[in-house]
């Protein structure tokens, strides 16, 4: 079985996006694992069709993001007819380890504006309640 779990990096630069010739969406997601002190492992990781859009979509430079993924050789020639080896980490999962900061927004009510209070089913919730006997169905 071809899995490799990558760990968790830091995205480096803003998630690319582009289509493969028949139309595929696909992202390049470039990441930072920091191994210690003074030691940063550098990876290139390739998402397809959903997976690529949710990555462009969601996520930006400086995100903490964890990867599974598949490893392939990559074997190409250059213009100098060079042969080089290399690997492609194909994408399995991508889990996003931070939520995002809440948006400021200038939508805010202002304080002249009535706030609309809801009926809150739970605002009780976790607190403590005194049961009692007749409470009880036995």
């Amino acid at each position: 079985m071809n899995n490799v779990l990558i760990s968790v990096g830091r995205i480096t630069k803003d998630v690319e996006l582009r289509s493969t010739k028949s139309g595929k969406p696909v992202a390049s997601v470039n990441i930072a694992i920091n191994n210690g002190k003074d030691d940063t492992t550098f990876i290139r990781i390739d998402c397809f069709n959903t997976m690529a859009e949710t990555i462009h979509k969601y996520c930006k430079k400086g995100d903490l993001i964890g990867c599974q993924a598949m490893v392939r050789n990559n074997v190409w020639t250059d213009k100098n007819n060079e042969k080089h080896y290399d690997y492609i980490f194909l994408a399995n999962k991508i889990t996003f380890l931070q939520s995002k900061p809440k948006e400021t927004s200038d939508t805010k009510p202002s304080q002249e504006q009535p706030i609309e209070e809801k009926n809150d089913p739970y605002a009780e919730f976790g607190q403590e309640v005194e049961i009692t006997d007749d409470m009880l169905p036995f």
